[in-house]
């Protein structure tokens, strides 16, 4: 009898831990990963100077590529218009394939002027600071005064990189509810709240504080709350000031003849109170623009379309099996499901943003990754009505996957041209005397991945 092989389309955190949990159960894994580099969200969407957390992160995952039942494909594109299409990974024989590849897409309301210059979505941001490719490479103009639509933590990232990196004069988040909505979390809010404009958000609850005490809220303690690290230690020195806006829903951005943005145009809402005692918002029936000249999305994402695959019209999310696994009945589904047909997608899987888009950090990844491998293993074994056909031999269908990559030259890169990559930009980072150092195009990295030169460098 053969051994069982898995695909999995992604190398982010929920894709690695899955991959990790299916090499210790004997299963022979194929990682094909769209970028260069492994690591997903971990390595492209924390902010830069978190050099601690990325470097666990590293080692962690380091660890778990190392195990020679799993073998990466990097720089390979699964999807309408890439290397492969879905079926094909599918067709090459693997007995189950996860989609593990996060949420790949951007969320934005459908407003006017959404597509002027200046206007941009806080993931293109995050990846060109985190110098992800393509988007490293492009020129993303920032005015001196920004909206930020949103009020989680990666709105204070951006707000983060706005005050300290490019050093703007005002960014002002902007949010539909109210302050004891906010979603960000003290640990972020520590970084920019020595930066935080006192007067302007003390003018704010003035204004709100009404709306705030007949919804049954405490402005004075919300205010407190908001205010809580305004004499937080500055990263460096700025001129900039964050400020803090609520009760304003995005209704448009303002452009004016010249295609400048030059505000961001909001209805205003009221506070109410249910009768089940929680509390939710109604459009006060009028509008307000905020001044700007730059504005940012920070509204959450969504999933990858070009994966083709069944999108569950009332979520968003990719579609999977709506019954109850009886073994945890408590748990999501895994397996992916086809409305058109009735039936589940047999072998294909998602897990972590794959499965539910910006769905919490490392942790949750973790932890969805290993939920949905048990789903994934029970199909394996023939627990399921759709059962695997008979395993192939040790590695026959990534074999496969690699002629087919080859045929088609595809320049891919296994896990150790990462690893003489990585080295060599540790070298970089500290003959330059940088805390870290990334190559900023594939371009570069496939160079230094495939060359003699590299592999000199490095020692291998």
């Amino acid at each position: 009898m053969g051994e069982q092989n898995i695909a999995i389309i992604g190398a982010g955190p929920a894709a690695l831990y899955a991959a990790e949990v299916l090499s210790k159960a004997g299963k022979h894994v194929a990682i094909l990963n769209r970028d260069v580099k492994p690591g997903g969200l971990a390595e492209y969407g924390i902010y830069p100077n978190k050099y601690k957390m990325k470097g666990g992160l590293r080692k962690m995952f380091d660890k778990i590529l190392s195990d020679p039942k799993i073998s990466y494909f990097g720089n390979v594109t699964v999807g309408h218009g890439g290397n492969l299409s879905l079926s094909e990974v599918r067709a090459m024989g693997f007995d189950a394939v996860i989609v593990a590849v996060g949420a790949q897409g951007t969320k934005w309301l459908g407003l006017p002027g959404e597509n002027t210059p200046g206007v941009y979505h806080a993931k293109d941001l995050v990846y060109h600071y985190n110098h992800l490719p393509p988007f490293s490479e492009r020129d993303y103009k920032i005015g001196q005064h920004a909206c930020v639509i949103g009020l989680g933590n990666v709105s204070l990232d951006i707000a983060h990189w706005l005050v300290y990196d490019r050093k703007v004069a005002t960014v002002t988040t902007v949010a539909r509810r109210g302050p004891a909505e906010k979603a960000y979390t003290d640990k972020e809010m520590k970084i920019v709240g020595g930066t935080l404009d006192v007067e302007q958000i003390s003018r704010e609850f003035e204004t709100i504080a009404f709306n705030v005490q007949s919804a049954g809220q405490d402005p004075d303690a919300l205010l407190a709350d908001v205010l809580a690290f305004k004499h937080g230690e500055l990263e460096c020195e700025t001129p900039a000031k964050l400020g803090m806006r609520f009760l304003r829903g995005p209704a448009g951005v303002e452009v004016d003849a010249a295609g400048n943005v030059t505000g961001l145009i909001c209805d205003v809402n009221d506070l109410v109170k249910k009768d089940d005692g929680s509390v939710g918002i109604k459009p006060a029936g009028r509008q307000e623009v905020i001044p700007c000249d730059t504005v940012i999305f920070a509204i959450g994402d969504s999933i990858e379309p070009s994966l083709d695959l069944p999108v569950d019209a009332k979520t968003g999310n990719f579609a999977t099996v709506a019954d109850k696994w009886d073994v945890h009945p408590e748990r999501p589904r895994y397996m992916v499901f086809d409305p058109a047909t009735g039936e589940p997608v047999w072998g294909t899987f998602v897990v972590g943003w794959a499965r539910k888009a910006s769905d919490g950090l490392v942790g949750k990844a973790r932890l969805d990754a290993i939920n949905g491998c048990e789903e994934i293993t029970a199909y394996l074994n023939g627990d399921m009505a759709g059962k695997p056909a008979e395993a192939r031999a040790a590695g026959e269908p990534i074999e496969a996957l690699r002629s087919r990559l080859k045929e088609r030259h595809v320049a891919f890169v296994d896990y150790d041209a990462v690893r003489r990559l990585t080295r060599h930009e540790a070298q970089i980072a500290e003959q330059t005397g940088l805390p870290e150092f990334k190559f900023k195009s594939n371009e570069q990295m496939l160079q230094l991945c495939h060359s003699d030169e590299a592999m000199a460098t490095s020692g291998a």
